[in-house]
């Protein structure tokens, strides 16, 4: 029988309600008790968190940042197991404890990881997620780019084998979405992974080619997610119309729309959005579209996902609540329990109650967020200094 542990001394937040001052009980089964006020419940181990907030531990939906470690630079290339135990560390230093790897398929026109590359990695995040090496809980999100060949067929594959916790669906042809004009394709693409002008040129070409292709290939591709009942979401959204296409494939979520059109029929269609926390931090897009603090300020935000800079999602609720005025509850939400329901609607994930995982987070604040302990199913997996 595992230790118990207790943490006391701090404000609580269980995933829905803050609590101003509590204890909570745990051991590697689980949650056993959640006590408000000051009173020290009876356990092997007390850890007096002094005044720091304890979470539910961070859910991150969308990361590519694995990708950015194996290839630190363009063509510059790290082995994989290296990486993916380094980022591991890293991530559990951020507070995160649910983390889903962001991988797209097929995409080598455009400097992106190949299907073969990508596959691999799939299988390297998968033996190292489940060995004592690993951390925290490490999912795969794997990403249908449309006009792609043979990535339907690729992740099609990966579901039919359980290998996928989600799927989002992305449509990166020049002329809508987050590209509405050729200049901005080019300038993020030459930018971000080297590419010529005239490999673009033939790339968007092939890309629009594909595309009518591509979208009856999702279709298909639809009905085995709905299936398998996998979260299911759609990247880049624009207009109305984009989101009743989507609505019609069984898609649950829009991440990162880029106009509040998009943001706005979503919540019309009963989908719940996410926004980059990158987005939030900085105050603006990093390719000029929409803020997202005007979807948390709308109430349109269900939750934040880092992107490409997991430090982010920490800061993230601390900056919600001081620059936007969101009540800390609300803003807590935003990186635990918003992002965890979607991804387990049981709401075990992202949430601290009884039987529930115990996966948590200590938070010291100053003039930035900063984590004390990260423990994950109730093994203390970082604790700073």
């Amino acid at each position: 029988m595992s230790k118990t542990v207790c943490l006391y001394g701090g404000p609580l937040f269980d995933g829905q309600v803050l609590h101003s001052d509590a204890a909570i009980v745990f051991d590697g089964e689980g949650i056993l008790e959640i006590v408000s006020g000051r009173r020290k419940p009876a356990a092997d181990l007390h850890v007096d968190v002094e005044g720091a907030f304890i979470l539910p531990g961070l859910v991150d939906l969308h990361s590519d940042a694995v990708e950015k470690c194996v290839e630190m630079r363009p063509g510059v290339f790290f082995d994989t197991d290296f990486a993916i135990l380094n980022l591991d560390r890293r991530l559990a230093a951020c507070g995160i404890t649910t983390f889903c790897h962001a991988l797209s398929f097929g995409q080598e026109e455009a400097g992106l990881r190949a299907s073969e590359a990508a596959l691999e990695l799939v299988d390297r995040i998968r033996h190292f997620a489940a060995s004592e090496e690993a951390s925290l809980r490490h999912k795969i999100h794997g990403r249908y780019e449309v006009g792609t060949p043979d990535a339907g067929k690729t992740l099609s594959h990966l579901l039919e084998a359980g290998f996928l916790d989600m799927v989002s669906v992305m449509d990166h042809t020049p002329g809508q979405g987050q590209f509405r004009t050729f200049e901005s394709y080019r300038d993020y693409y030459t930018r971000s992974h080297g590419v010529s002008e005239e490999e673009l040129f033939e790339v968007a070409r092939r890309k629009n080619d594909l595309r009518d292709a591509g979208w009856e290939t999702m279709g298909r591709m639809a009905q085995q997610i709905r299936s398998l009942q996998i979260p299911f979401m759609s990247h880049d959204d624009d207009t109305k119309e984009k989101i009743r296409l989507i609505a019609a494939l069984g898609v649950s979520a829009s991440e990162f729309p880029v106009s509040m059109e998009a943001a706005m029929a979503a919540r019309e269609e009963g989908m719940k959005v996410f926004m980059g926390a990158p987005n939030l931090f900085r105050g603006k897009s990093s390719s000029g579209q929409l803020a997202a603090a005007d979807t948390v300020v709308a109430g349109l935000c269900d939750g934040l996902i880092s992107d490409y800079y997991p430090e982010c999602l920490l800061q993230t609720p601390f900056a919600a609540h001081k620059k936007l005025g969101i009540p800390l509850e609300r803003a807590f939400g935003l990186v635990t329990s918003g992002p965890g329901s979607f991804l387990d609607p049981e709401g075990r994930t992202g949430q601290l109650r009884p039987d529930g995982p115990a996966d948590l987070v200590v938070v010291k604040t100053g003039c930035l967020a900063r984590v004390r302990e990260t423990w994950v199913a109730g093994r203390r997996v970082y604790r700073a200094g």
